[in-house]
């Protein structure tokens, strides 16, 4: 078989083993997002219309006492001051725009940055029921049997175990040994490949300052390019030899990713919901955290803090275990 055709086959072969890469890539991606993140950025709660088509629905279907409640509403009666009965108890509402106690409706029916903070009761399920001219929404909520530091330690001791699973997996699976001796073969090739490109520069700056055109400038040059061509058809078979030892890391991410999300989804479930607070800290941080009651105090959703463990006791097993460069 030809130089070429074999070329042509190795070509062939890395773009199908990169488009497996991608579309591997895309479907663990599309999981996260339907499964993890999206009740998140889209929270979902139990919404009763009315008969008149009125709607009201909450930021979150289910938290623990003292955290921050967004409140929205369509299709109820223009102009009017909304009430709000927790259980049997009346709940404060504040406009979060102005910050002063009491919300109403807009002339078109709609209530917006209206907001409450879940009020110090027992766990269990409760109605909240608005009020607005005479018409009556209920929503459910619910006030989960764990809070931190309860729900924070749960969390953060399931975090720590599935990271030293799939550091288990990484070992068995990933040739490390391989991956480590690539990893300084990619290196060393990309330094070669730099200098030579470097020196090919020098070489045509030589030429073109050599009105002459001299024989030795022109061999210096023609050297550097025959050096350059040796090093482009030894990348695309470094490229090969990078896939199949990466083939390994892929196969890991794809065995660990749907525990990730089926732990993740039984926790929401155990906890409380998807956007319940599972932790807290005196650190504000954008998009991350939300507000308390309490001065300096944020709390952080089951999302983000169980994401944040992930994240941060992975990477430190890894270093520990030596899965990771």
């Amino acid at each position: 078989m030809s130089s070429s055709k074999k070329r042509q086959q190795n070509r062939s072969s890395v773009g199908g083993s990169r488009t497996i890469t991608y579309i591997l890539i895309a479907v663990i991606g599309v999981l996260v997002f339907y499964y993890a993140v999206r009740p998140v950025v889209f929270p979902q709660s139990t919404v009763t219309t009315a008969p008149n088509g009125a709607k009201v629905s909450l930021s979150t279907g289910s938290d623990i006492p003292g955290v921050y409640v967004v409140i929205s509403g369509q299709n109820l009666p223009a102009g009017k001051n909304v009430s709000a009965v927790f259980g049997t108890s009346p709940l404060p509402l504040t406009n979060s725009t102005t910050k002063q106690p009491g919300c109403q409706t807009s002339s078109k029916g709609t209530m917006s940055g209206c907001t409450f903070w879940v009020p110090n009761l027992a766990v269990g399920h409760y109605d909240i029921n608005f009020t607005a001219g005479g018409t009556t929404v209920v929503d459910k909520f619910a006030v989960p049997q764990y809070a931190p530091p309860v729900s924070t330690i749960i969390v953060t001791v399931t975090s720590i175990s599935l990271g030293m699973v799939t550091q288990l997996v990484t070992r068995k699976v990933v040739d490390l040994n391989a991956e480590r001796r690539m990893r300084a073969e990619v290196n060393a090739f990309n330094k070669e490949k730099r200098e030579a490109t470097m020196a090919l520069q020098r070489a045509k700056a030589a030429l073109s300052k050599d009105k002459e055109g001299g024989s030795q400038a022109k061999a210096a040059v023609a050297k550097e390019q025959d050096k350059l061509e040796r090093l482009k058809k030894r990348e695309l078979a470094m490229q090969q030899e990078q896939l199949n030892v990466q083939k390994a890391r892929f196969k890991v991410m794809g065995i660990t990713t749907v525990p990730l999300i089926l732990v993740y989804y039984l926790m929401a479930t155990f906890l409380g919901g998807y956007g319940v607070v599972v932790a807290f800290t005196p650190i504000p941080i954008p998009v991350i955290t939300g507000v308390t009651q309490s001065p300096a105090i944020y709390d952080v959703s089951l999302f983000w803090w169980y994401f944040l463990s992930s994240f941060t006791f992975s990477t430190m097993l890894g270093r520990l275990l030596h899965t990771t460069s």
